[in-house]
C-alpha cells in the first residue's frame, strides 16, 4: 500500500495516533502551550528531520497528557520544567513502550552535539537534574557523564555538602506523580541555591574574604580552580532564564534552521500538511430536489467507470514462466500446478476527494457548487467500493482555510453542503490537505475533484502541488462552476452553469480517469 513517505505523511500518522493537529508548512516550527498543535517547519524528509520530528511530537505529547498548570517564570520555571520533562517521559514509554527509542535518541544527538554543557553553576544544577533523570531514571545511558562535570562544578562553587543535597531531593524524581510534585522538587532545589546567595550576602557584610569564603565552603578544590560565585551573580543567576536543558526548543530551533537552508524551487515541491478544521452549516437554501436528481442520473452509470485492478497475489497453474520452487514437491502428490499465475480481479477500489471552493468569488455561483458537490457526494457514497470524502477551501480568519464536510464512510446530509462563501482562495492548500488525506486510504485508485471557479491565491502554488499530488500517484479533475478558467490548472476539466449540467460533466472528467486500468499493487 502506497503511503506518503515525506514529513507530511509521518505528521498525518503520528497526529492520528496521539489525538493532536500536527500540520507541516511555513519556515518556522512552534508548538502551542497547551500541547494541543505542532507545527513542523517545511522541509525534506531527511532523516535527521524524521527524528526530530518524532522527539518533539513524544515529548510534548507527554506535556499535553501528563502536565497540568503553567510555568512559573525564571528559573523556578526553568528547573520545574526539566522536572517534568522526565516526569513525563517517563509516564510517555510507560504508555507507549516504543516512544523510548524516539525519546533517547533526541537526549543522544543533543549531548552528542555539546548543546548540554553547563556554563554556570546554576546550569551546573540543572546539568546535575537532567543527568540524574534522563541517565538513572530514563536510562538514556549516553548523558550518565554529565553528572561528573555538573558535580564538579558545584563541588567547585559551593562544596560537596551542596552536591550532597542535591542529590537527596532529586533521589525522588521517580516518585514525582503530578506537575505539583514536580514543582514542589523544583522549588526545593532553587530554595538551596537562594540560600547560597543568603551566605554571601552575610560573608560579605561581615568582610570575609574572597580566599576565606572559599577556605569555608570547602577544602577541596578542582584541577580547573575553584570558582565561588558572589551573592549579586547567584541572584542575576536566580532571576534569568537560559533555555538550558529545554529539549523542545532545542528541537524546534534546529528544526527551523533546517527549513531556513531549503532552497525555495526545493521548497515547492515538498508536500505540507494543512489543519484542517470543521464547519458549521448555516441555514441556507440548498435545492436538494435537483441535487438528488442530478445524483441519481449519475450513480447508475458511475458503477461502470469507477474500476480498478485489484491484483490476488497467490494463484497457481499448468503453464507458465515462473516456477513456484515450493510447490514443486505436489508434483509427487500428482498436482501439477507448480506455475505461479497473476491474477486481476476488476473491481472497484476507489477513494475520492471532493473539494469545495468557497471563496469570495464564488459569491454568485456557491448554491450551484453547493448543490454540485452534494449531488456528487450522494452519488459516490452510494457506490460500492467507493469511498469518498467532502472539504471546502476558503480564506477564514482565525479558523483552518481548509474545513472537513463530510468525511470517509460518512452518509452526507444536505445541511453539510449549506455554506457562504467566505474570502481567499487557497487552492493549493486544499489540494496538499485532500494530498495527505488519500494516500492514507487503503483504497488503490486515489481520485481528487475540484469543484471552483478556477480563481486561485496562488497560480504557480497551485500548479506545483498539482503536480507534486499527481506525481504521487493521485489523478486530479476539475468542475468548472460558470467560469472556464479551471483549463489554467487541470488538462482534465469540464465547466457547468447549473446542477442540470451535472451528470454530463461528471461523465466527461470521469470517463477518462477511471476506465484506464491502474496499475496494480
Amino acid at each position: 500500500m502506497l503511503r506518503d513517505q515525506e514529513l507530511a505523511g509521518l505528521a498525518m500518522t503520528l497526529g492520528r495516533d496521539a489525538k493532536i493537529t500536527i500540520t507541516v508548512g511555513g519556515d518556522t516550527s512552534f508548538c502551542k502551550p497547551d500541547g494541543s498543535h505542532i507545527n513542523i517547519a517545511r522541509m525534506p524528509s531527511t532523516p535527521l528531520g524524521r527524528m526530530l520530528m518524532t522527539g518533539l511530537v513524544f515529548h510534548e505529547i507527554g506535556h499535553k497528557n501528563f502536565t497540568k498548570g503553567g510555568k512559573p517564570p525564571g528559573l523556578l520555571g526553568e528547573m520545574m520544567n526539566l522536572i517534568e520533562d522526565v516526569r513525563v517521559d517517563r509516564e510517555t514509554i510507560k504508555t507507549r513502550p516504543g516512544t523510548c527509542f524516539n525519546l533517547e535518541a533526541i537526549t543522544t544527538h543533543y549531548y552528542q552535539k555539546g548543546c548540554l554543557e553547563p556554563q554556570n553553576i546554576v546550569q551546573a544544577v540543572l546539568g546535575k537534574v537532567m543527568a540524574y533523570g534522563y541517565g538513572r531514571v530514563l536510562h538514556h545511558t549516553v548523558i550518565l557523564p554529565l553528572e561528573a562535570v555538573c558535580d564538579e562544578m558545584m563541588d567547585d562553587a559551593f562544596g560537596p555538602e551542596f552536591c550532597a543535597d542535591v542529590e537527596k531531593i532529586i533521589k525522588g524524581l521517580p516518585r514525582l506523580k503530578s506537575t505539583k510534585d514536580a514543582t514542589a522538587m523544583a522549588q526545593r532545589l532553587v530554595d538551596l541555591l537562594i540560600e547560597q546567595q543568603n551566605k554571601r550576602m552575610q560573608q560579605q557584610a561581615g568582610g570575609t574574604t574572597s580566599t576565606q569564603q572559599a577556605a569555608g565552603q570547602s577544602t577541596v578544590c578542582s584541577t580547573g580552580g575553584a570558582h565561588h560565585p558572589a551573592a549579586a551573580e547567584i541572584a542575576e543567576l536566580l532571576q534569568n532564564s537560559s533555555g538550558y536543558g529545554d529539549l523542545g526548543q532545542l528541537i524546534t530551533a534546529e528544526l527551523n534552521a533546517l527549513a531556513e537552508h531549503v532552497p525555495s524551487s526545493v521548497k515547492a515541491g515538498i508536500p505540507q500538511l494543512p489543519q484542517i478544521g470543521r464547519l458549521h452549516p448555516y441555514n441556507g437554501k440548498l435545492d436538494e430536489v435537483a441535487a438528488l436528481a442530478a445524483s441519481s442520473r449519475m450513480r447508475a452509470r458511475m458503477m461502470g467507470l469507477l474500476q480498478s485492478i485489484k491484483r490476488i497475489p497467490i494463484s497457481y497453474g499448468l503453464s507458465g514462466r515462473k516456477v513456484a520452487a515450493e510447490r514443486l514437491v505436489r508434483l509427487a502428490t500428482g498436482d501439477p500446478r507448480i506455475f505461479r499465475k497473476k491474477v486481476e480481479a476488476v473491481e472497484v477500489n476507489t477513494a475520492v476527494a471532493l473539494l469545495l471552493d468557497l471563496s469570495g468569488s464564488m459569491s454568485c455561483r456557491y448554491e450551484v457548487a453547493n448543490a454540485a458537490a452534494f449531488a456528487l457526494h450522494t452519488t459516490l457514497y452510494g457506490l460500492p467500493g467507493v469511498s469518498v470524502c467532502t472539504l471546502e477551501f476558503s480564506g477564514k480568519d482565525g479558523t483552518p482555510d481548509v474545513s472537513m464536510l463530510v468525511d470517509f464512510g460518512k452518509k452526507p446530509l444536505s445541511e453539510q453542503f449549506n455554506h457562504r462563501p467566505f474570502d481567499g482562495t487557497p487552492t493549493e492548500t486544499a489540494i496538499w490537505a485532500a494530498r495527505a488525506l488519500l494516500l492514507q486510504r487503503k483504497e488503490h485508485r486515489r481520485i481528487m475533484l475540484l469543484l471552483t471557479d478556477g480563481g486561485p491565491d496562488c497560480g504557480k502554488a497551485t500548479k506545483d502541488a498539482t503536480l507534486r499530488a499527481q506525481k504521487d500517484g493521485i489523478e486530479i479533475a476539475a468542475i468548472g462552476i460558470m467560469d472556464t478558467s479551471v483549463q489554467r490548472y487541470w488538462s482534465n476539466h469540464q465547466v457547468i452553469d447549473g446542477i442540470e449540467e451535472l451528470p454530463a460533466a461528471m461523465f466527461g472528467v470521469m470517463e477518462q480517469l477511471l476506465t484506464r486500468k491502474g496499475v496494480a499493487i
